[in-house]
Protein backbone atom coordinates (compact mmCIF):
# COMPACT_ATOMS: atom_id res chain seq x y z
CA UNK A 1 0.00 0.00 0.00
CA UNK A 2 1.24 3.45 -0.78
CA UNK A 3 2.40 5.29 2.31
CA UNK A 4 0.25 8.28 1.33
CA UNK A 5 -2.90 6.14 1.45
CA UNK A 6 -1.78 4.64 4.77
CA UNK A 7 -1.25 8.11 6.21
CA UNK A 8 -4.71 9.22 5.04
CA UNK A 9 -6.32 6.13 6.54
CA UNK A 10 -4.51 6.60 9.84
CA UNK A 11 -5.60 10.24 9.99
CA UNK A 12 -9.20 9.32 9.24
CA UNK A 13 -9.23 6.53 11.83
CA UNK A 14 -8.11 9.15 14.36
CA UNK A 15 -10.88 11.49 13.21
CA UNK A 16 -13.43 8.67 13.59
CA UNK A 17 -12.27 7.99 17.14
CA UNK A 18 -12.44 11.68 18.10
CA UNK A 19 -15.89 12.08 16.54
CA UNK A 20 -17.16 9.03 18.41
CA UNK A 21 -15.64 10.30 21.66
CA UNK A 22 -17.19 13.75 21.14
CA UNK A 23 -20.71 12.31 21.06
CA UNK A 24 -20.22 9.66 23.74
CA UNK A 25 -20.04 6.66 21.42
CA UNK A 26 -16.51 5.54 22.40
CA UNK A 27 -16.65 3.13 25.32
CA UNK A 28 -14.19 1.94 27.95
CA UNK A 29 -16.07 -1.35 28.23
CA UNK A 30 -15.27 -3.93 25.58
CA UNK A 31 -17.87 -6.35 24.25
CA UNK A 32 -17.79 -9.94 25.45
CA UNK A 33 -15.44 -12.39 23.79
CA UNK A 34 -18.51 -14.16 22.38
CA UNK A 35 -19.74 -10.91 20.81
CA UNK A 36 -16.32 -10.32 19.28
CA UNK A 37 -16.49 -13.74 17.60
CA UNK A 38 -19.76 -13.04 15.74
CA UNK A 39 -19.78 -14.01 12.10
CA UNK A 40 -22.61 -11.66 11.14
CA UNK A 41 -21.79 -8.52 9.11
CA UNK A 42 -20.77 -5.75 11.52
CA UNK A 43 -21.36 -8.27 14.36
CA UNK A 44 -24.92 -6.96 14.19
CA UNK A 45 -26.31 -9.85 16.20
CA UNK A 46 -24.00 -9.19 19.13
CA UNK A 47 -23.11 -5.48 19.34
CA UNK A 48 -23.99 -2.03 18.08
CA UNK A 49 -22.46 -0.70 14.88
CA UNK A 50 -20.45 1.86 16.83
CA UNK A 51 -19.10 -0.88 19.11
CA UNK A 52 -18.11 -2.81 15.99
CA UNK A 53 -16.32 0.27 14.66
CA UNK A 54 -14.42 0.74 17.91
CA UNK A 55 -13.59 -2.85 18.86
CA UNK A 56 -13.35 -4.63 15.48
CA UNK A 57 -12.92 -2.25 12.55
CA UNK A 58 -10.46 0.30 13.94
CA UNK A 59 -8.09 -2.28 15.52
CA UNK A 60 -8.13 -4.46 12.38
CA UNK A 61 -7.44 -1.50 10.14
CA UNK A 62 -4.59 -0.33 12.36
CA UNK A 63 -3.11 -3.82 12.35
CA UNK A 64 -3.38 -4.12 8.56
CA UNK A 65 -1.78 -0.72 8.02
CA UNK A 66 1.01 -1.30 10.53
CA UNK A 67 1.79 -4.81 9.28
CA UNK A 68 1.57 -3.84 5.60
CA UNK A 69 -1.31 -6.25 5.09
CA UNK A 70 -3.79 -6.23 2.25
CA UNK A 71 -6.58 -3.73 2.90
CA UNK A 72 -10.13 -4.18 1.67
CA UNK A 73 -10.55 -2.92 -1.88
CA UNK A 74 -14.15 -2.00 -1.39
CA UNK A 75 -16.03 -0.67 1.61
CA UNK A 76 -19.68 0.19 2.10
CA UNK A 77 -20.12 1.00 5.79
CA UNK A 78 -21.80 4.37 5.31
CA UNK A 79 -25.35 3.02 4.80
CA UNK A 80 -24.99 1.04 8.04
CA UNK A 81 -23.72 4.16 9.82
CA UNK A 82 -26.76 6.11 8.65
CA UNK A 83 -29.12 3.38 9.85
CA UNK A 84 -27.32 2.92 13.16
CA UNK A 85 -27.18 6.64 13.94
CA UNK A 86 -30.58 7.62 12.56
CA UNK A 87 -31.81 8.66 16.00
CA UNK A 88 -28.92 11.10 16.40
CA UNK A 89 -28.46 12.52 12.91
CA UNK A 90 -27.19 15.93 14.02
CA UNK A 91 -24.83 14.65 16.73
CA UNK A 92 -23.74 11.65 14.68
CA UNK A 93 -22.99 13.62 11.51
CA UNK A 94 -19.26 13.72 12.19
CA UNK A 95 -19.15 9.96 12.70
CA UNK A 96 -21.19 9.33 9.56
CA UNK A 97 -19.00 11.70 7.52
CA UNK A 98 -15.85 9.98 8.76
CA UNK A 99 -17.23 6.54 7.88
CA UNK A 100 -18.10 7.86 4.42
CA UNK A 101 -14.53 9.14 3.94
CA UNK A 102 -13.16 5.77 5.09
CA UNK A 103 -15.40 4.04 2.53
CA UNK A 104 -13.98 6.29 -0.18
CA UNK A 105 -10.37 5.75 0.92
CA UNK A 106 -10.81 1.99 0.98
CA UNK A 107 -12.67 1.85 -2.33
CA UNK A 108 -10.09 3.56 -4.51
Amino acid sequence: MASEQAAKLLRELGVLQREMQNVGLWSDVSPTEEAMMSSQPFCSDAMSFTSWLQWIFVPRMLYMIESGGQLPRKSAMHPMAIAALSDMLDQGKGVMDSVKRLDMLLST
